[in-house]
């Protein structure tokens, strides 16, 4: 009896000492909707599925895909460096060149006027030249504070940058936990900036985003899209025209948790997605308590990724969904962007997975 009492006693001691204990995170409530059903263009018809893999075993990541214009890929890893990619003379994929570019995580890629890959860092935005080692540091600040956590950018044809700021909170870790942190707050932290590549001068455009991810420019250069990976929504900022300076959502509670987004010039937009909406994170959004103890033990212990059910989602600029191809055995991991080409082709990047995925586009949608 003594021992029941005892072991009562001190499970309880436990108890309120971890109610005690100061929490790391201050998440906020939100009322999570519930998905919207895989059916019809979402239905997962698993056409991912034996596509062709490059690269697997030479590159640790591919956060992001940019093909140049000589046929080489260059894919953004997490040490910091950017990789090409080529084929030797036997059409077999080989390193052909590796650029340190930074200390943090590199991310978003795109290629501008000039020849140079533009590099989304973590703790800034760099110049790449192809055959140098040289590394041009564009910016390290969004407005007129420090920059937190550069993330994605597209770039406009009369070369302006436009990129997001994931979270000015949760900055500069080069292991990546930001997005995790960013999930356990639920605050709107990020920022969609844009860049003057020849002053360095920076501008944000909008603010309170959460988890501000993916950039595209739209079809006529009137607007940039942006993604919140935390509210499951696409939206527009209008750059010209008689909307100049409005902001809109475009698609809201989409169907997975977004991350890169890149669009072809004809008004086609191709989201990558991580993976399937997860019943876990609608739990958590919902129990900001239970976050808050649940997050009080070690990273490793509370932040796990399940086995994810990563697609591609296709959609006009009007937010209409149009297709969808989902990666059916886990191959490309966590999907973390999906680049289309001027040759037909859709390049996946995985924020996860050493490879890089080749598809042809599809000529129309399947419905």
């Amino acid at each position: 009896m003594r021992t029941w009492i005892t072991s009562i006693i001190c499970a309880a001691s436990i108890g309120v000492l971890w109610l005690l204990w100061p929490a790391r995170f201050d998440p906020a409530y939100w009322d999570e909707p519930e998905p919207p059903a895989l059916e019809g263009v979402l239905e997962p018809r698993g056409r991912l599925a034996g596509i062709e893999e490059i690269g697997r075993g030479l590159i640790s990541n591919s956060e992001d895909v940019a093909v140049a214009p000589d046929g080489s890929v260059w894919a953004s890893q997490h040490d910091g460096s950017v990789v090409r990619l080529a084929q030797d003379g036997q059409g077999v994929w080989q390193v052909a060149e590796r650029v340190s570019v930074s200390r943090l995580p590199a991310l978003g890629l795109q290629w501008d006027g000039q020849g140079r890959l533009i590099v989304a860092a973590s703790d800034g935005v760099y110049a790449v030249t192809p055959g140098s080692t040289a590394v041009e540091t564009l910016t390290t600040t969004a407005g007129d504070r420090p920059l937190g956590f550069a993330d994605d950018l597209d770039i406009a044809d009369d070369g302006m940058i436009y990129f997001s700021e994931a979270s000015w909170k949760w900055a500069n870790d080069p292991h990546l936990r930001t997005y995790a942190y960013d999930m356990a707050e639920n605050r709107p932290y990020g920022a969609l900036v844009a860049l003057a590549p020849e002053t360095g001068a920076t501008e944000i455009l909008v603010e309170d985003l959460y988890f501000a991810n993916g950039v595209a420019m739209s079809a006529d250069q009137q607007s940039v899209f942006v993604l919140e990976t935390y509210r499951y929504r696409l939206s527009r900022y209008w750059l010209a025209g008689p909307r100049a300076g409005e902001f809109e959502v475009v698609a809201d509670n989409l169907p997975g948790i977004p991350d890169g987004v890149l669009g072809d010039g004809e008004g086609h937009l191709y989201i990558a997605m991580d993976t399937q909406r997860v019943p876990l994170l609608r739990f958590l959004h919902r129990n900001p308590f239970l976050t808050r103890m649940i997050t009080k033990f070690p990273d490793n212990v509370w932040i796990q990724a399940g086995a994810p059910r990563a697609f591609v989602l296709v959609l006009n600029e009007d937010g209409d969904y149009l297709d969808s191809f989902h990666d059916p055995d886990g191959r490309f991991g966590l999907l973390a962007n999906a680049v289309p080409d001027d040759n037909g082709n859709l390049w996946l990047g995985s924020l996860t997975e050493g490879v890089i995925g080749r598809m042809p586009i599809p000529t129309q949608p399947d419905n």
